[in-house]
């Protein structure tokens, strides 16, 4: 699959880059802003900086027992995402996630595409909830390998859902990558990335007769 087609050093060096960039970006966040709602629904900028440090902060196998028992995985981590925020200062939380930028993981089953997909998107969640504007912070051929991951079967435990990229051709107009066929849906890569994972905002961006299949 293409997403497994990357160079995995590459892949880890990106997902530190993207926590850093994050980092600098979060130390400009004013008290009041990190109550503001992020784009991930029901999750404020101080809770998706406190799921982004869960790997760093809950052992996998407690986070694998809570899967176990609230049968969803989407439920486990909100669950821990919220312990998180609610015993951990912001300020706190942004020095976890300096310290662990270099630290390697990936879900199981996973490639490391999907951290480094993750951080982007929870990056983007929490800039564009803070007004900034959409576009991508570094070069958006990097975007390419969460692209590839998101168009991907593996992606539709968490990411995507079922049946999302049919009919629809997707092309990124800020670097050389498109995918699928039929109606096209054209916009910037970081773009493509936000509607691939529902995020309603992204959709604004893109232009072109599949706009409305990928919305379906």
């Amino acid at each position: 699959m293409a997403a497994l087609c990357h160079d995995a050093q590459m892949i880890t060096d990106l997902i530190r880059e993207e926590r850093l960039a994050l980092v600098e970006r979060l130390e400009r966040v004013t008290a009041d802003e990190w109550t503001t709602p992020s784009l991930c629904d029901g999750w404020t900028v101080h809770m998706v900086l406190a799921h982004l440090t869960t790997p760093f902060l809950v052992p996998r196998g407690e986070m694998m027992r809570t899967v176990t028992r609230r049968a969803s995985i989407a439920k486990a981590f909100d669950q821990h995402t919220r312990a998180i925020a609610a015993g951990r200062a912001p300020d706190e939380l942004v020095e976890v996630l300096r310290a662990n930028a270099g630290t390697l993981f990936h879900p199981p089953g996973m490639p490391y595409a999907a951290p480094f997909t993750d951080t982007a998107a929870h990056h983007a969640d929490i800039t564009w909830a803070l007004g900034d504007e959409h576009h991508y912070w570094a070069d958006p051929a990097r975007l390419k390998v969460a692209l590839d991951f998101l168009t991907t079967p593996r992606a539709r435990l968490g990411f995507v859902r079922a049946g999302a990229t049919k009919g629809v051709t997707l092309v990124a107009d800020d670097t050389t990558w498109r995918h699928g066929s039929g109606a096209e849906a054209t916009g910037p890569a970081l773009s493509l990335v936000m509607a691939l994972i529902g995020r309603r905002p992204a959709f604004a961006d893109l232009r072109g007769s599949g706009v409305s299949v990928l919305q379906r």
